[in-house]
């Protein structure tokens, strides 16, 4: 095959992916003496090219197909435009745009390189002719528009925004003319008719109009009254005269109100004659004013206002807290009122309770929509308001049929017996699950979602009983949604990302504050030069297939010890228990997780609650402070105050205190703690678990360096780890006795008896179909690529979900950040699952499945933390060993494949050589820390299930680094590039003496893949590290290359150095690894045999990789292009 020279006319992203596949193939990029030409209609060929053949890549666009997204032709031509490939598309079911651009993408790279490959090898290769439909054609380009369209947008209703061109006014007056004899209004028991309510609002106007004909239109208008017929005929009003309407609650302080009115520019006020503020503006005291008492008279407006006028401004804090006031207009008023009249089925019959304040947005869905369909607006006194028992009452007894509730209200009202609601409406927050089961069979019950910015709401849901409460929907009509990542590009199905909100709903900004409106309402850029004006709601959200699901805030997430938490994702886990009715996690100035509950159900404690945290969210996600509280406080609008919880008073997570320190030395040692913990030194027991409360690597370092500044000394971190307690601490400070260490549970339970029926070699299962544990994982992913690869027919990936994360979108998450978006997934299927717990997590039905048939296993998932204790992690690495083992041993043998490490390695020969043997009952040769405790407990176990029958291979990697063909690695979460981050920060590396071990990742999984259906017993352990030479000076080198300037010293002269770094420094974390001396973990390898890897790459037909400087410097080049270095 010839390296061909190719030259690139085109800008489209598809374009790109073919030019870096076929480099990937070694053709080149070239302007001169070119082979080929490809290009793709985006731009014009140029005319001074050369005679050179060409590829011209053309896209015909069909009609919509029932998935919502146009159907698609591939064509290709020659330089003279003659057809000759045709490339059919299949249809999306997902109606994602971005999920079929990638896939129209991939085909479309393997289609070309297949006709690179022909012409590549003959030069006067012609393709068969075919013909096109008689679509239209588009260039490639069309494909980059695709990715922002989903099926979910198709909302296109010209009949409600033909009905939507009338302004709501007279919608309103028609209302009042037609139902004049029916109520309008019931105010505590007290009924209004519609034309009472039209001849106090006519009369209000009157005197209005005298008012504004001082001022420029449209003029602002505050209105400040209690819930009487003064308010709702003042709005209607002020809103009838062309005025811009600014409600003002009463209960507010006159300073928030003076602040509005200013920012507003408002001129007028309405009141009852008792505002604080009436002498610095016109003010008219509404209370004093007639109704007028002849006929029907109009509301005339000055002039039929235009759909893009101002006519109301309602202030939100969103999240700055900072007052914004929201601009909308005639035409945003309008559609939301045609929308939610069609939708909620209002009509004159309709009994409407109108529950929210009028200054907060979710007034305009009690009001308006009613007010024009002639319905009765059902109004709680305040004592109703706030006591669920009084507000069911009135719900019964004035048989509201439409009322709009928040989350926080429904969850504490009594469920037992009906609403009697026709239409329940809520919104604004995430509603308690049990809510939506009890809710969701007696009525209509609808979650809407919008900021006020969007006029209320944007998506609409009807729940049904089993429905998620993050589940807010698809767009209202002529309304879309766009998800977008953080390059504003549109993502695929299950990926979070920020929601954007496009339609006639979107507002005209915020008022007079030109560089918050700039900031939020933006024009998004479209491929083809367009653009699209859009809210960016700073919310985030996935797409899924029964609506939009809906995550947390992206101004809500934090940093907590270099990991992003985002505290709905805690909540919605915490909810999920169904412990208690009310939860709500916060985030408190000093970065502590904060948890509230309320309301126990059927006898639930807070202990219960905090063992389902620890079972599902990750350490660093857990809540170090806990209150539970009668109810949780909720603001006006009835959403949950969560400034009002912080002040709270808290409980910290604190173990049962056993044994308080009883010696002078561990008592200065508790101080210690309880000064790097937040807590009270003198409740500490010292037998509590460093790690239990709260600690973690950068505070496990802290303690360190305060060790060593308080006491002039420190302590082996090898031995602390192994029982991280104070009476530990304290013993090895003494240099005495160390206390019984976890070590011992390590033997206890590698002894432990078990009994798992092996099954015989006849039942033996497909060793094409693979199972694959922690398949998100860096060394997951790229197994599940090695399995592929090698022919497997079906892999089954295991993955545990997470709070607002499905296990699909984790594992395509772990895809594109290890990119291999590429991979075909036709032949992979996802299973949610939890290692943890029985049959691995899996539903029923999805472990009868994996059971039968399949051939292998490759237990991958893992908890690799090398600072926590054994005890901490037996439950994610030691248990989960029991129920693989017996997966592997019902209905169809398989051979199970054990990640292991060669940290855990155990058996050494005379020499001192580290065999290739499985565990001896010696414990593990280097640090015996947690996670090598419980991979090498895990090993023995595994040890005896084969010779009870089990067939079982021990995979032991070392340095796992990164991919030899793109670079692609993990670094933070590797403890020796973060070494190496933190000591190029210092300038400074240790110069060590040592053959350095730098295994591919791409390479150990090919092995893994490779060897994982064949078992032999004399040979079922691999020391899975790199042997070829690589010298500590020749790695570092490499970063010379790459630019970094840095001084080779002695050890000692290093350690002296860390001794002064600051929690801003990368080595911060693993300080207590290299502080005092490099510890006993793994440096040189060449102690470490490996005949049986190295047999087995033979048989792979391959090599172990080169550690050569083309190697290096594409891992350096990839960390320097994520900024990690």
């Amino acid at each position: 095959m010839k390296r061909l020279t190719i030259g690139w006319n085109g800008t489209s992203a598809a374009l790109q992916a073919i030019r870096q596949m076929l480099e990937q193939y070694g053709h080149a990029t070239g302007d001169e003496a070119v082979d080929l030409w490809i290009e793709d209609g985006s731009l014009p060929l140029p005319s001074d090219i050369d005679e050179a053949p060409c590829i011209r890549l053309r896209l015909g666009v069909g009609a919509a197909t029932e998935y919502g997204l146009p159907a698609l032709q591939l064509r290709a031509y020659d330089r003279q435009r003659r057809l000759h490939g045709v490339l059919e598309i299949a249809d999306e079911p997902t109606g994602n745009g971005e999920r079929q651009r990638k896939q129209v993408t991939n085909a479309l790279v393997d289609w070309v390189a297949l006709q690179v490959s022909e012409f590549s090898r003959d030069p006067a290769y012609v393709p068969t002719s075919t013909t096109a439909n008689d679509w239209p054609e588009q260039s490639l380009l069309g494909l980059d528009a695709l990715a922002f369209m989903h099926r979910f947008n198709c909302t296109t209703n010209p009949a409600l925004m033909h009905e939507a061109q009338v302004p709501v006014m007279e919608r309103v007056q028609a209302s009042l003319h037609a139902f004049a004899e029916r109520p309008a209004l019931n105010i505590d028991g007290y009924a209004v008719s519609y034309r009472d309510l039209h001849r106090r609002a006519a009369a209000i106007q009157q005197r209005l109009h005298l008012l504004l004909e001082a001022f420029e239109a449209p003029a602002v208008v505050g209105v400040c009254l209690d819930k009487s017929i003064e308010l709702y005929a003042s709005m209607l009003a002020v809103l009838g005269s062309g005025a811009v309407y600014l409600p003002l609650g009463p209960d507010q302080p006159a300073q928030r109100h003076q602040l509005m009115l200013e920012t507003a520019g408002a001129r007028l006020l309405l009141d009852a004659g008792e505002h604080p503020l009436r002498e610095r503006f016109t003010a008219l005291d509404v209370s004093s004013i007639e109704p007028c008492t002849v006929g029907n008279p109009p509301l005339p407006m000055r002039q039929r206002p235009c759909l893009d006028a101002p006519c109301m401004v309602l202030y939100t804090s969103g999240t700055t807290g900072q007052p914004k006031g929201v601009l909308l207009s005639q035409g945003n008023l309008a559609h939301f009122t045609a929308w939610c009249g069609a939708c909620m089925k209002l009509n004159e019959h309709a009994r409407v309770l109108q529950f929210s304040p009028l200054s907060f947005d979710s007034s305009l869905i009690d009001i308006v929509p009613a007010l024009t369909a002639g319905a009765e607006l059902i109004i709680p006194n305040e004592a109703q308001r706030r006591d669920p028992e009084q507000l069911l009452t009135l719900l019964r007894r004035q048989c509201v049929t439409h009322a709009f509730l928040p989350p926080a209200l429904l969850s504490i009202l009594p469920l037992h017996q009906p609403l009697g609601l026709t239409q329940l409406l809520t919104g604004g927050d995430v509603c308690e699950p049990h809510v939506i089961e009890r809710l969701a069979g007696q009525c209509q019950f609808h979650n809407l979602y919008g900021p006020t910015e969007a006029t209320v709401l944007v998506t609409h849901r009807t729940f049904t009983p089993d429905d998620s409460n993050r589940n807010i929907g698809r767009p209202i009509a002529n309304s879309q949604v766009l998800i977008l990542d953080e390059h504003l590009q549109p993502v695929d199905e299950q990926v979070m990302g920020e929601l954007y909100l496009v339609g006639p709903g979107v507002s005209l900004g915020y008022l007079n504050a030109q560089v918050q409106t700039t900031s939020a309402f933006v024009d998004l850029p479209l491929p083809g030069g367009q653009s699209l004006r859009a809210y960016r709601s700073g919310d985030l959200a996935q797409w899924s297939a029964d609506g939009i699901l809906l995550g947390g805030r992206q101004d809500d997430q934090v940093k907590i010890r270099g990991f992003r938490v985002e505290p709905r994702e805690i909540e919605e886990c915490l909810r999920n228990s169904r412990l208690y009715r009310q939860v709500a996690v916060a985030i408190d100035r000093d970065d502590r997780i904060c948890a509230f509950v309320a309301q126990p159900d059927h006898g639930s404690t807070l202990e219960a609650l905090k063992q389902h945290a620890r079972q599902w969210l990750p350490d660093y996600m857990q809540p170090n402070a806990w209150a539970e509280l009668p109810a949780l406080p909720c603001s006006d609008n009835g959403k949950v105050d969560r400034q009002a919880l912080l002040a709270q008073p808290l409980r910290l997570t604190i173990a049962d205190r056993r044994r308080v320190a009883h010696t002078p030395l561990q008592a200065r040692l508790a101080n210690l703690w309880g000064v790097l913990l937040g807590l009270d030194g003198a409740e500490l027991s010292v037998d509590d678990s460093f790690f239990d409360l709260g600690g973690h690597s950068i505070l496990l370092s802290a303690l360190l360096l305060r060790v060593r500044e308080q006491f002039g000394r420190s302590f082996a971190l090898s031995h602390f780890i192994e029982a991280p307690t104070l009476r530990t601490l304290a013993t090895l400070m003494e240099d005495g006795e160390l206390p019984d260490a976890s070590s011992s549970q390590a033997v206890r339970d590698a002894q432990r008896e078990w009994s798992i029926k092996m099954l015989p070699a006849a039942c033996a299962g497909d060793p094409r179909k693979v199972i694959v544990t922690g398949a998100n994982s860096f060394v997951g992913v790229h197994i599940v690529q090695a399995l592929l690869a090698g022919g497997a027919t079906q892999v089954a990936c295991l993955v545990r979900e997470r709070p607002g994360q499905c296990a699909t979108a984790r594992f395509t998450q772990a895809l594109r950040d290890y990119q291999l978006e590429h991979l075909d997934l036709s032949r992979v299927q996802v299973f949610a699952a939890d290692i943890s717990q029985a049959r691995l997590g899996l539903e029923e039905n999805a472990y009868v499945a994996l059971a039968h048939g399949f051939g292998v296993l490759v237990h991958n998932a893992a908890q690799v933390n090398h600072v926590m204790d054994y005890a901490s992690l037996t439950r994610d690495n030691v248990d989960p060993v029991f129920e693989c083992l017996r997966l592997c041993e019902t209905h169809s043998k398989k051979i199970l494949n054990f990640v292991s490490t060669l940290s855990a390695s155990s058996s050494v020969d005379t020499q001192g050589h580290v065999l290739e043997a499985p565990a001896c009952a010696s414990l593990p040769l280097f640090i015996k820390n947690g996670y090598n405790l419980s991979k090498w407990v895990a090993e023995r176990m595994l040890g005896r299930a084969v010779e009870q029958g089990a067939w079982v291979n021990i995979h032991r990697p070392g340095n796992i680094s990164f991919n030899s063909r793109n670079g692609v690695c993990q670094p933070h979460k590797n403890r020796l590039m973060l070494m190496l981050k933190g000591s190029l920060q210092l300038g400074l590396l240790p110069q060590l003496h040592l053959n350095f071990d730098l295994m591919p990742v791409d390479f150990l999984a090919r092995f893994i893949a490779f060897h994982s259906a064949g078992f032999n017993a004399d040979s079922c352990v691999f020391n899975l590290h790199n042997p070829q030479p690589l010298s500590w000076e020749q790695y570092l080198d490499a970063f010379s290359r790459a630019g970094y300037r840095f001084e080779r010293v002695s050890v000692t002269q290093w350690q002296q150095a860390l001794r002064a770094v600051s929690p801003d420094n990368a080595l911060f974390g693993v300080l207590g690894f290299y502080l005092d001396r490099l510890d006993k973990d793994i440096g040189d390898t060449t102690r470490i045999l490996h005949d049986n890897v190295r047999r087995g790459v033979q048989n792979m037909g391959e090599q172990y990789p080169e550690k050569d400087q083309a190697l290096l410097d594409k891992g350096c080049n990839y960390l320097k292009t994520i900024g990690f270095l």
